[in-house]
């Protein structure tokens, strides 16, 4: 069986068993090919695993399978440590340790679920061993490690990978439900595959591991082109220049987008089995992007790419390229059979759909280079129209990081230390002996249990934004461009965040009864809101922000105070507010705009909570400059 045959086999047992989904299909399907990592993040049940199992048995691949969790410990996952006692030859004794090799080192292809559970200690050693595809001097036969996760939230007790343990994973990608992608037409064709019984799909023809093979050796044999080289550097460009992609809120590193990326866009270029790369396969850029750039900025990426291809329009350099690439489109047309091109249109009419959700108002905050005419202009605030920004974030990231995480309770941390059973929910953490003791002779002495805890990563940033009359305008505009900074930068952090908008009345924003959370898409969503009308109340958002941090208790705690006005209504001292964020060691930063004096009560705030205070207002020309305030140590307050 040919490379190209074998490669279409997999692909038809990938639809066999599963309806849609064609994107994750298609960067599994590139990660074999390339050799490369990938990494998963969706929902439960959403064909993650299945495919996965589905590709390594149609290709007769060694499989393993671990469900990662918070007490995973390396050898589970790279076999346990055998200790032998053997007699020399002079007949005396040797004793000597062997490692009994484990799924990891065993398999060719693993699926490592719910690897966003896995403690530190394991998830590092884990990573190398996947990195290197060794595991002390021993090469290991594995070819792709495909890691799955939920999306991060409280309930699933699980952490992000940081960066660098991410970036190890090549293909990156979200995949979502069917429901939760609107594709009705694919949720139908499950219903009735089911509904029909056909539960098990007719075994098809395996296909050996030669042909992945093959696939692979084929890489370096694909040619690149000068017109993609060029392509991918001027893509990369975009990226970091017009987009403002840079450290603070990306990972474009030269790892993954000088050499993994190369490697990827050969594998598309072998399973549209051509021998050289053509321009549409800059395509394929998506799958390494999901979590190494902003998620609105990805959400956005085919549609730069295509703008990238119009805009350059690429011409063959020689007459011998044309005749390929004219024979080759001819095939895709006119074949009659299958393609084999995977890119989804399913998946496209869904991106589509993703944009139009977001508004036009998050396409013109992300681009700088939009074009600022009718409606959409109201939002084409660029970084060039606001100096200092940079700083601004850099000192609230100062402020924030003084204080240290700690250590809190929670069920998905890591056993730290004893303490005594509070209720019964805790019994499976019980130590066992005593709790059999326990069993056999009831005291009101409880077991001893494990106490779990994990470090508070980030902690709490409320958002407190003035909507009133006066911020109607650029002010209004420009807070939408700090808090979309903000918002980013608390993503980076772990921070949960709340959101307030206050006139003469305080409006917080909550999802299914929380306040504090990490729906940063929604968060950003709601600050992209620019409606501003009514008076000016301070203490009654403060006043709801501290509430909702008393709940919390201590931590890491901040609030964004943000305005362009001297309260008019309320108590304009805000004393009792003052009074429970130094009792709850809330850090109150205060950011005025305008070219009026800074009220007082502002910067009474700050010095009393150990704030930072800024101030912004535009110049002649526009342009938003912002400078910090440094306290005048005078907190006393006096109101004409």
């Amino acid at each position: 069986m040919d490379v190209l045959t074998g490669l279409a086999q997999i692909r038809a047992e990938m639809d066999q068993y599963v309806v849609g989904h064609d994107d994750v299909k298609e960067g599994i399907l590139l990660g074999v090919i390339a050799r490369e990592h990938i990494y998963l993040e969706g929902p439960p049940g959403t064909a993650k695993t299945m495919l996965a199992e589905v590709t390594s048995d149609a290709a007769e691949l060694k499989f393993f399978f671990y469900q990662l969790h918070r007490d995973t410990r390396l050898a589970e996952l790279v076999g346990d440590t055998v200790i032998f006692r053997e007699k020399d030859e002079s007949g005396g004794e040797v004793i000597r340790q062997v490692n009994r090799k484990g799924g990891i080192l065993t398999s060719e292809i693993c699926v490592l679920d719910d690897i966003s559970r896995a403690p530190g200690e394991a998830l590092n050693v884990l990573l190398r061993v996947l990195n290197e595809r060794k595991f002390g001097d021993d090469r290991i036969p594995l070819l792709t490690a495909i890691a799955t996760g939920n999306p991060t939230k409280e309930d699933y007790y699980n952490e992000p990978l940081d960066p660098a343990n991410l970036d190890r994973f090549t293909i990156q990608m979200r995949t979502l439900g069917l429901l939760q992608r609107n594709m009705w037409q694919a949720a139908s064709a499950v219903i009735d595959r089911y509904a029909d019984g056909h539960l098990s799909p007719e075994a098809s023809p395996r296909v050996t591991r030669a042909v992945l093979d093959g696939a692979t050796e084929r890489l370096p044999k694909v040619d690149l082109t000068a017109a993609v080289k060029e392509l991918l550097l001027e893509f990369l460009n975009v990226l970091l220049n017009d987009y403002g992609c840079n450290d603070s809120n990306s990972l474009l590193t030269d790892r993954t987008f000088l050499v993994k990326a190369v490697k990827i866009l050969k594998a598309k270029a072998v399973l549209m089995g051509r021998d050289y790369c053509v321009p549409e396969d800059l395509h394929v850029l998506k799958y390494l992007t999901a979590f190494r750039i902003p998620e609105e900025l990805h959400n956005r990426l085919e549609e730069i790419i295509d703008q990238l291809l119009r805009k350059k329009k690429v011409e063959p350099e020689d007459d011998d390229t044309v005749e390929q690439l004219s024979e080759a489109q001819s095939e895709e047309r006119s074949d009659g059979q299958p393609r084999t091109d995977y890119t989804a249109q399913e998946a496209n009419v869904d991106h589509r759909k993703q944009e139009l959700e977001l508004g036009d108002m998050v396409q013109q905050s992300l681009s700088p280079n939009a074009d600022d005419d009718g409606e959409k202009a109201e939002l084409n605030l660029d970084n060039e129209s606001i100096d200092n920004i940079e700083v601004l974030l850099k000192v609230l990231k100062g402020r924030i990081e003084k204080n240290l995480a700690e250590k809190v309770p929670h069920r998905g941390g890591q056993p730290r230390k004893w303490r005594r059973m509070m209720s019964f929910d805790d019994l499976l953490d019980t130590d066992p002996v005593e709790s059999s003791i326990w069993y056999e002779n009831v005291t009101p002495q409880l077991p001893r249990m494990l106490l779990r805890e994990r470090h508070d990563r980030g902690g709490e940033l409320a958002i407190l934004r003035d909507i009133s009359s006066s911020m109607a305008g650029i002010y209004s505009k420009w807070a939408s461009s700090v808090i979309l900074r903000l918002v980013e930068m608390a993503r980076k952090k772990r921070m949960r965040v709340g959101y307030i908008e206050f006139n003469h009345l305080s409006t917080k924003y909550q999802v299914e009864g929380k306040f504090f959370m990490r729906d940063y898409e929604k968060m950003t969503r709601r600050a992209l809101h620019l409606h501003c009308s009514g008076c000016t109340n301070y203490q009654n958002s403060l006043e709801d922000a501290l509430q909702e941090f008393k709940r919390l208790g201590r931590g890491n705690q901040h609030i964004l105070f943000l305005t362009d006005g001297v309260p008019t209504q309320g108590d304009w001292e805000v004393k009792a507010e003052r009074a429970l964020a130094q009792e709850l060691n809330v850090s109150i930063h205060t950011i005025f705009i305008g070219k009026n004096k800074c009220p007082r009560i502002l910067e009474i705030l700050s010095e009393e909570t150990n704030g930072a205070q800024f101030q912004a207002s535009t110049d002649r020309y526009g342009v938003i400059r912002i400078e910090e305030r440094h306290s005048q140590q005078t907190p006393e307050l006096v109101v004409h």
